[in-house]
């Protein structure tokens, strides 16, 4: 889940640190990540809407090249522009989310008792 580092002795070694549940004092906790979902889906779909759009625009400025020049810059640049928007869309959104769920949502439930909590309770 969580790493902290250990300065107290100068080592560099990482520990795991698990959250527990501060209403039952369970270790079972899990994380919940909602807003990194929904960030990640939003910024796929939109990326891949920017894609398309600058991809069928340029291939309306390509007019000049001819009528199968545009057909095949088209439909490549489509589907490019398509995948690439698309996967950067959905990075951005999900880093967005995942801010948020560090920051202002509940991001963890605990799986003994149901209550949802931010990571930082002890």
């Amino acid at each position: 889940m969580n790493e902290a580092l250990l300065d107290d002795d100068g080592s560099d070694d990482l520990v795991e640190f698990t959250p527990c549940c501060p209403k039952c004092r369970s270790a079972h906790v899990e994380p919940r990540n909602l807003a990194r979902r929904f960030g990640g889906a939003m910024g796929a779909i939109v990326g891949t809407t920017g894609g398309v759009a600058a991809a069928v625009a340029g291939a309306e400025a390509g007019v000049l090249g001819g009528p199968i020049g545009v057909l095949l810059g088209a439909a490549a640049g489509v589907v490019i522009e398509g995948i690439v928007g698309g996967a950067a869309g959905c990075a951005a959104g999900s880093r967005l989310g995942d801010a948020i769920d560090r920051n202002i949502l509940h991001n963890c439930r605990c799986r003994a008792c149901g209550h949802t909590f931010g990571g930082t309770s002890s």
